[in-house]
């Protein structure tokens, strides 16, 4: 199966419609160039480990837009870590009227994403050379939803993301079957409901928690979406 063909395209369009999801024509068409583009470059920079044309259709791109149904058209997003692309590339693509700002840490993925936007010919995304705590003082609250889906422990991405959060604003990270790891922080009583408790000297000191569980289809793959506001 080749990226691009009927095949691939079918697998995204019926895994789409089993999440709910109704993924058109010229949607999936840009799912094909930027995984086309992302299997090209993989060859000569170390983008991304899943390579085989269905994987990237499901791992990468049916994963990525997992959230379209609880995502607000038209509010600023911010990806964080975002490396290939995902999964602010695809969310744009659904959602053609968010704002998106990819950032990442590496100077070679941060090239990868422009070329990908271009391509596209995407408006209103960007792609940033940074760290994420770096833009923590000039985008301090701008962000109406944040994500991440490779980014680090949960503790890492709440602490240096929340600043850039509107007051309002909503956190989201991708995360897989195992969540041990990410909630030592967690209180689950049915008293206090799910708390994060935000470590260092943020102002911001207890967060609201909510899990979200999906099977990918067609690899029957546990997902977990972690969502935290103020």
């Amino acid at each position: 199966m080749e990226i691009g063909s009927s095949k691939w395209k079918e697998i995204i369009v019926d895994g789409a419609h089993g999440l709910g999801i109704a993924v058109q024509p010229g949607q999936v068409d840009q799912f094909a160039t930027h995984a086309s583009t992302l299997k090209e470059w993989n060859q000569k920079i170390n983008l991304t480990a899943i390579d085989s044309p269905m994987d990237m259709a499901i791992k990468h791109f049916l994963d990525s837009i997992i959230p379209f149904s609880y995502i607000r058209p038209g509010i600023r997003l911010l990806d964080v870590g975002s490396g290939a692309g995902f999964p602010g590339i695809p969310l744009k693509v659904m959602l053609p009227s968010l704002n998106v700002t990819l950032v990442d840490a590496t100077r070679k993925k941060v090239s990868f994403l422009n070329n990908v936007i271009q391509q596209l010919h995407l408006s209103g995304i960007s792609a940033i050379h940074s760290r994420v705590e770096n833009l923590q003082q000039a985008r301090e609250g701008e962000f109406d939803m944040i994500v991440c889906r490779a980014f680090s422990s949960l503790t890492d991405f709440v602490e240096k993301s929340l600043p850039l959060l509107s007051p309002d604003g909503l956190l989201m990270a991708f995360k897989g079957k195992t969540l041990e790891p990410d909630l030592r922080q967690v209180s689950t009583s049915q008293e206090a409901g799910k708390t994060f408790f935000v470590p260092g000297n943020n102002p911001d000191k207890k967060l609201q928690m909510k899990f979200m569980h999906f099977n990918l289809p067609f690899l029957d793959l546990s997902r977990t979406l972690i969502l935290l506001r103020r």
